[in-house]
């Protein structure tokens, strides 16, 4: 089956199912109406017939209760009337009750004396009948119904799908030839109608590509691409910062603004790499990275102190333009560990991809950390023994990746010395901002 097929089947099923439901419903609905009309009826009935029978009924008196009950037009609903005394006797009866009928009574009084009892069979098949006709009508209707919801789709289906069919061919005799994308006939339908401007684009960006590649390449210098790099670990510090709300970010600004303001602190970042041997990379979800003591050898104490300093270079520089238009808040955390850079060769270059427990503990550590402040971890705090001079809070505990809780340390303080070199580094990389 083709999909305009699929989609009158599905069409006409969806039709059927509804018009079955609604039929179902209505077959219920009109039974339980025509079974209360009968039973109230008949109730109002038997009413009636209490005041005939009750003076009769009193005096016990059956030859005029059974010539009552055989004069009296109860209707094909009442199938059998029984008149009782009040002891519960039979004392007069008309017509013969059957199995699986309703049974309904109405006590006899006179003067607020009570006289006997009426004890009906009341007959609901015909409320059934009625129900079952209407039911077998809503079920024709619903099935022509079905079967024009099918035929229709079909045909609107099979317009759209021609068009499809159409461009199926010209992509791939596009893919397998040489020759310039052709397009089937502009279709009428108004969402196609865009796919095929589009594709048109498309067409058009294409041949002149080609030209402008022929044109090109003949000054290019093809260069074989240089040997990917071994595998291997990297113990290094790393500075993990998250950016809070970029959905949001992305729902308010239009990409141009979006990408003007993550260029800004991209900007920011960067520089405090440079400043102390960092290397800055992109990370899964809003993350991103920056690696100190890849590529060189790792003394420990020193990347985790260039850490600190690139982190706090970073959020002195983001305080200084918190006046901007747009702020954007980010949550920072600092680890130290083993890291496997995993080469990805691509067309032109080679990237690297993170690899190892040590990164993925840096971003569950960040998400645990606060706005605008730096928390880290036991691992890069060991690393700095012999620093001392640096104050810590205690922070939060944190369970790590097999569920064992980590102590962790929201960084209070540098030396002064510390603090006034990011300082003056902070009102340089302003000052060279503003004059650019």
């Amino acid at each position: 089956m083709n999909i305009s097929q699929i989609c009158g089947l599905l069409a006409g099923c969806l039709v059927m199912v509804s018009g079955v439901i609604i039929s179902t419903l209505g077959f219920s609905h009109l039974q339980q109406q025509a079974e209360n009309r009968i039973q109230l009826d008949a109730q109002r009935q038997l009413q009636r017939l209490t005041i005939a029978l009750a003076p009769s009924l009193l005096k016990q008196d059956r030859i005029s209760l059974n010539l009552t009950l055989s004069e009296w037009s109860k209707g094909p609903e009442l199938t059998a009337i029984q008149v009782l005394n009040t002891s519960q006797q039979v004392i007069a009866e008309s017509g013969q009750a059957r199995a699986g009928m309703l049974e309904i009574s109405q006590p006899v009084t006179q003067d607020n004396v009570a006289a006997g009892l009426l004890r009906a069979s009341v007959d609901l098949a015909p409320a059934g009948q009625a129900a079952r006709h209407y039911l077998a009508l809503g079920l024709i209707a619903t099935g022509l119904l079905a079967l024009i919801a099918a035929l229709a789709m079909y045909q609107l289906a099979d317009r759209a799908m021609r068009y499809l069919r159409q461009l199926s061919v010209s992509l791939t005799n596009w893919q397998n030839t040489d020759k310039p994308l052709q397009l089937p006939p502009v279709p009428r339908i108004g969402e196609l109608k865009t796919i095929h401007s589009e594709l048109n684009k498309v067409s058009q960006r294409e041949q002149h590509q080609r030209a402008m590649e022929e044109a090109l390449g003949r000054f290019v210098y093809n260069q074989p691409k240089q040997p990917l790099p071994v595998l291997h670990y990297h113990e290094c510090a790393l500075l993990f910062i998250e950016i809070q709300d970029l959905e949001i970010l992305q729902a308010r600004l239009s990409a141009d603004e979006l990408s003007e303001v993550l260029n800004h602190y991209h900007k920011l970042l960067s520089q405090a790499a440079k400043l102390y041997n960092g290397k800055l990379d992109r990370y899964m979800g809003d993350g991103i990275v920056m690696m100190f003591g890849v590529g060189q050898p790792a003394s420990g104490g020193r990347e985790a102190l260039h850490c600190l300093y690139a982190a706090q270079l970073f959020l002195g520089l983001h305080n200084h333009g918190a006046n901007t238009a747009v702020p954007v808040s980010f949550r920072l955390a600092a680890h130290w560990g083993n890291v496997l850079l995993a080469p990805i060769a691509q067309e032109d270059r080679t990237e690297c991809s993170l690899i190892g427990d040590t990164v993925h503990w840096a971003y569950h550590l960040a998400s645990n950390s606060e706005d605008q402040r730096l928390l880290a971890s036991q691992e890069l705090i060991n690393q700095l023994m012999d620093h001392d001079d640096i104050r810590w809070d205690e922070g939060p505990l944190v369970s790590d990746l097999h569920g064992r809780e980590q102590n962790s340390y929201w960084l209070n303080t540098l030396p002064e010395k510390n603090r006034s070199l990011i300082q003056r580094q902070i009102k340089h990389i302003t000052a060279m901002a503003e004059n650019a």
